[in-house]
């Protein structure tokens, strides 16, 4: 079974405290570990001289023992014993029982005492239990001289050690310490996981709705962290699929229904004429229909392989000076035929001067060539098609308006989708595909230009288009 975020991140969290409660006690344990058992009884000799050997001095009156036991009484508690050393290695004074005296070998210790100066031992005293004795020895050398006798070396015996005692009250309590702190620190931890998870799990119910097909239902955080702008990158990302969802549904409808239409013609065409129902003196009237159909097919392929290749990234645009004013004069002569027909009047041509733009020759009279013909197409008999070419900084501005009936707002903003045609165009114009359009924004976008419609319902439609200016090439 695969865990979740949640029970991963859970898990890590926790190890990584109980790693760092470990360093932390590991570090503190390195610090008690430079102290050693026997370092409460270095302590307690520096006390022993300082206090016993100096106030026998002042009582100088009093015997050695007595003083030595009445000032020991002082300094030291019932579980530690004093023994007292003269050069030849004799007891000057000793409190330990007799008991506990025949285990201990002092000769060997007061022998170690010649090489070193210091000797320290923990050794198990027979007791009437069956668990011995610890007994802690620290024997040290000493320098002191009083009543005409030297204390040559000392020697202490604690059996109830002060520094194992503090030293398992702190293991004690740092044990439940840690033990509070990892409990607490998981508990936190777990309820703060699961507020910031939160979120998580409403977007993964979403996402789960979006995979089933369902575009519906919104993510609702109103946060401003990371999950909230995750939320609505997610709500946008979803308005955006069920559009393309739309626009796909769209587009194979649309495919089919141009693919259709004149299939069905042709075929009908050619099975009139092949079982005689076609008059022979009409075929050929009838064949030159069937050849407009397969135009039009071959037309509508070709319009959308080359928006495909464009869309793909199969087609980049080589940008090069491109003289605009003469490139839409030889444009517009090529429907010189069309134009008469409809007896339009074209304005604004007559006026240009030579403006260069940055483009690709082939994309950009394609762009250009669309936008005539659709103008041609949609403006009334006895009309007009104004052109107009301006500078404004390093761009220039190039307008191509025609009178005619003008779009409805809800025309213009599919205006440019993909076999959208007004009703006008689907009574008026059976030839086009409903994609010229189309290709001229994707070519816009490719090459960075900007494209925008004008209309009064009407009146007149207008399309503005921005494009990058250049300097006219120096020949030579």
């Amino acid at each position: 079974m695969k865990k979740s975020l949640f029970a991963r991140y859970n898990f890590i969290s926790v190890v990584m405290i109980i790693i760092g409660s470990c360093f932390t006690s590991a570090t503190i344990m390195h610090f008690i570990s430079d102290f050693s058992e026997y370092s409460f009884l270095r302590s307690d000799v520096s006390v022993i001289v300082r206090n016993i050997f100096d106030e026998l001095e002042i009582n100088s009156e009093q015997t050695v023992e007595n003083g030595l036991k009445d000032n020991f009484k002082m300094v030291s508690d019932n579980n530690m014993r004093l023994i007292l050393f003269d050069p030849d290695k004799k007891i000057l004074y000793s409190n330990l029982e007799h008991k506990y005296a025949d285990v201990i070998d002092f000769k060997h210790i007061v022998n170690k005492l010649e090489h070193t100066g210091e000797y320290c031992e923990k050794k198990d005293i027979p007791s009437s239990n069956s668990e011995p004795n610890k007994c802690y020895i620290y024997a040290r050398e000493l320098s002191s001289y009083f009543l005409g006798s030297e204390v040559k070396y000392l020697m202490i015996l604690d059996f109830e050690n002060k520094f194992t005692r503090i030293y398992d009250e702190i293991n004690l309590k740092f044990i439940f310490s840690l033990l509070c702190v990892v409990c607490f620190s998981t508990i936190v931890l777990i309820i703060y996981t699961f507020y910031i998870s939160k979120p998580l799990r409403k977007i993964k119910l979403v996402a789960q709705e979006y995979e089933k097909g369902n575009f519906e239902p919104k993510v609702k955080i109103k946060t401003k962290d990371e999950m909230g702008k995750l939320a609505q990158t997610m709500n946008k990302m979803s308005q955006s699929i069920a559009k393309f969802e739309e626009s796909s549904k769209n587009f194979v409808s649309n495919v089919s229904h141009e693919f259709k239409t004149p299939i069905t013609s042709i075929s009908g065409f050619i099975d009139g004429i092949l079982d005689g129902t076609i008059p022979e003196q009409k075929q050929t009237h009838y064949l030159r229909l069937v050849s407009s159909e397969v135009k039009r097919l071959s037309n509508l392929v070709h319009s959308m392989l080359n928006i495909s290749r464009i869309e793909s990234g199969g087609v980049r645009p080589a940008f090069v000076p491109l003289n605009i004013s003469k490139l839409i004069k030889n444009i517009v002569e090529n429907f010189i035929d069309k134009i008469e027909a409809k007896n339009l009047r074209i304005k604004g041509i007559d006026k240009f001067k030579n403006f260069w733009i940055e483009g690709d020759e082939g994309l950009t009279y394609q762009v250009f060539y669309n936008l005539i013909e659709n103008a041609i197409k949609f403006s009334n008999s006895g009309g007009y098609i104004f052109f107009g070419i301006f500078r404004v900084s390093n761009f220039l501005t190039i307008r191509i308006q025609n009178s005619g009936k003008g779009l409805k707002a809800e025309e213009k903003e599919r205006l440019f989708d993909r076999f959208y045609k007004t009703d006008k165009s689907r009574s008026q114009d059976t030839s086009g595909v409903g994609l010229g359009l189309n290709i001229v924004l994707t070519i816009v976008r490719l090459c960075d230009w900007k494209i925008k419609v004008n209309s009064e319902y009407g009146k007149y439609t207008e399309f503005v288009l921005t494009v990058k200016s250049c300097s006219e090439p120096q020949l030579g």
